[in-house]
């Protein structure tokens, strides 16, 4: 592990004194838990190349996105786009 210094905001800090004594840990693991939970989170240019690379269903290959859509809203009462 290594130490480091770092610099916060007079509110930052109580925000992190008020909720580190809320979960009963130090306000230097709940730091260390959010950076770490921010640095796994999957980045932006990941998660639009795992969208980008779906491919349809066989079944809706064929399917316009726009009708389904509207075919769907027009047998709902609930969804039904008034004209």
């Amino acid at each position: 592990m290594h130490r480091t210094q770092i610099y916060l905001q007079d509110t930052v800090y109580e925000q992190l004194k008020h909720k580190s004594r809320l979960v009963g840990i130090s306000i230097s693991e709940l730091i260390r838990r959010a950076v770490e939970k921010d640095l796994n989170k999957p980045d932006h240019n990941e998660a639009r190349a795992f969208f980008d690379a779906l491919t349809p269903l066989k079944s809706f290959e064929t399917t316009e996105p726009e009708q389904y859509v509207d075919d769907i809203r027009s047998g709902s009462r609930i969804l039904r786009v008034e004209e």
